[in-house]
């Protein structure tokens, strides 16, 4: 059991308790009650020894970001005071990086409108594609309605001439009696 959950114990049975007429005071099973603050007991030194540990790793981890930053800090000053004894490489690279970037500057350009060609291209063939899957459907559907159309004209002549046949052989029958 955590701690959490014998103080919850130990709130339900204060809740469970029945009141002392005229007075605020309460009837409670102080059995259970010592019985749960006994389980406290026996409980909380695990749960102090790991929030020492966590305040100790707290503690490790607070000392090892503060040398780092020291260590870092301690070169920024010694690469600042390397790059201010050095002037003339300072303006080079400066003119450098003015360089780089005015390249990179050029570089992003030419991709962008090369991602924008290509993009404009790709929706030009998208549709294309559309209008020819469009038409294609189209002409299909055409297509069965036609023979559709012409198989159901087959069939109606077809059952014409069933019924022709059949009053014909019917008339002669009549004229045969």
């Amino acid at each position: 059991m955590t701690i959490e959950s014998l103080l919850d114990e130990i709130e339900i049975i204060l809740e469970e308790g029945k009141t002392v007429p005229f007075t605020s005071n309460l009837l409670v099973d102080a059995a259970a009650i010592k019985t749960a603050i006994e389980d406290i007991r026996l409980n909380m030194p695990d749960e102090l020894m790991q929030a020492r540990k966590i305040a100790s790793e707290r503690k490790e981890i607070l000392a090892g970001a503060q040398d780092n930053a020291d260590k870092i800090i301690e070169k920024a000053h010694l690469r600042a005071k390397e790059i201010i004894s050095e002037d003339e490489i300072t303006r080079g690279a400066e003119a450098q990086a003015a360089e780089i970037l005015q390249q990179a500057r050029a570089n992003a350009n030419e991709i962008v409108e090369s991602a924008r060609a290509s993009a404009a291209e790709l929706t030009e063939q998208a549709k294309n594609w559309s209008r020819e899957m469009r038409t294609s459907a189209s002409e299909y559907v055409e297509n069965i309605v036609g023979i559709a159309d012409e198989t159901l004209t087959n069939s109606v002549n077809e059952i014409r001439r069933a019924r022709q046949h059949l009053r014909s052989a019917a008339q002669s029958k009549r004229v045969d009696e």
